[in-house]
């Protein structure tokens, strides 16, 4: 072989596995002697030990961008809270390479593996990125629809109760006011009934009967020639004391009225007699805008 011919070589291959290889010079490795011989062979190992370093750092930065990968298909599933298939990153397969120059070749291409990579990966990000605030933005509108719904249901609830409240005060109020008219009408009416003086007994039976309604006011129609004429006769002078009332049942036009009252009773026979204390049930009823008596009977 000529010394102007060249042959490429590497350490388990040939020229034609490795394009890239650089040509040795074989005349320049042939050594005259044997110390040269010794430092032509510790370069040689040198180099090798160098390309070994370089090819071990590539496979671990192959290595490492893939388990970045797989970290951020795994980030991007917990963000989007959904199942996402992750397909299978396809090893990054590099062959050991046993020539010191194919070292450089597999640093490039990983070199291009990255930025491509990365490029993908922002676009990636961006793109599952997106449905996260999508529905961020569809759910907010139903927290304020369920607040404001809320608010209504709470809003309406308290007027509800409010007007609750405001009814059954004025249906107190007014069965009170009731009831202390009832009571009222009960105590006039017994005063009026057991009252009477002969020296105008017939304005007070007069009184009496405008003052009753019903049948007890047909009664004592019936029988007012007979009491006036009695209480002429005699002379008699009643009066009347209404001591207390209570109302025992009502309704809205009629009650019965629970009535305690002491008469004194004078005639010609006694000048004034001891009082007499009365307790009475008093029924009263409306009638033409009045509260009258109906009925009137003596409670042992």
């Amino acid at each position: 072989m000529s010394s102007s011919q060249r042959t490429s070589s590497v350490l388990n291959g040939d020229a034609g596995d490795y394009p890239n290889v650089i040509d040795i010079d074989i005349e320049k490795d042939q050594a005259t002697t044997r110390d040269e011989a010794l430092a032509l062979a510790d370069e040689a190992e040198a180099e090798a030990a160098e390309a070994e370093a370089i090819a071990a750092a590539a496979r671990a930065r192959a290595r490492a961008i893939r388990l970045r990968r797989q970290a951020r298909v795994a980030a991007e599933a917990a963000t989007v809270a959904e199942p996402v298939e992750i397909e299978e990153t396809a090893a990054v397969e590099v062959d050991e390479p046993t020539a010191p120059d194919i070292a450089d070749d597999v640093v490039a291409e990983t070199d291009s593996d990255t930025d491509d990579s990365d490029d993908s990966d922002e676009s990636e990000l961006v793109d599952v990125g997106e449905k996260p605030a999508r529905r961020r933005r569809f759910r907010r509108p139903g927290l304020k629809a369920t607040a404001a719904a809320l608010v209504v249901v709470l809003s309406l609830g308290l007027l509800g109760v409010s007007g609750w409240m405001m009814w059954q005060h004025r249906q107190t109020v007014a069965e009170q006011q009731r009831s202390a008219e009832f009571a009222a009408a009960a105590r006039q009416g017994v005063v009026t009934l057991m009252s009477l003086n002969f020296s105008h007994a017939k304005d007070d039976v007069q009184r009496i009967i405008d003052n009753t309604t019903g049948d007890f006011k047909k009664d004592f129609e019936g029988q007012a020639g007979d009491f006036t004429k009695v209480a002429q006769d005699s002379k008699v002078i009643t009066e009347a004391t209404v001591n207390s009332t209570a109302v025992q049942s009502m309704t809205r036009d009629s009650a019965t009225v629970l009535v305690a009252v002491t008469t004194r009773v004078s005639n010609v026979a006694s000048k004034e007699q001891a009082p007499r204390s009365w307790r009475l049930s008093v029924d009263v009823a409306r009638d033409g805008g009045q509260i009258k008596l109906a009925k009137v009977e003596f409670v042992p």
